[in-house]
């Protein structure tokens, strides 16, 4: 699967919070600084509902601790959707 990079994006929601809403709408999951559970629109939320559990404005506390792609058919080049 190609996925451009959309640099609105990124200047939006900042690096983490942009490459956690990209992850998870692939169907990847994501673990949040300070959280023991993981994020994923394919197990936890359904369609698109992962939105009301990820901010969708930015915030300079939520760090992204780990991104779980296993179960995606992500291509090398969509990894420029990774923040910083």
């Amino acid at each position: 699967m190609f996925c451009r990079f959309v640099p609105e994006r990124l200047e939006t929601l900042g690096p983490d919070l942009a490459t956690a809403h990209f992850v998870v709408a692939r169907h990847g999951a994501v673990k949040l600084e300070g959280s023991n559970r993981w994020i994923s629109m394919s197990k936890d939320y359904g369609d698109d509902k992962y939105k009301n559990v990820l901010p969708t404005v930015p915030s300079n506390h939520l760090r992204l601790e780990a991104v779980d792609m296993s179960d995606t058919d992500m291509m090398y080049i969509s990894f420029d959707n990774f923040g910083k």
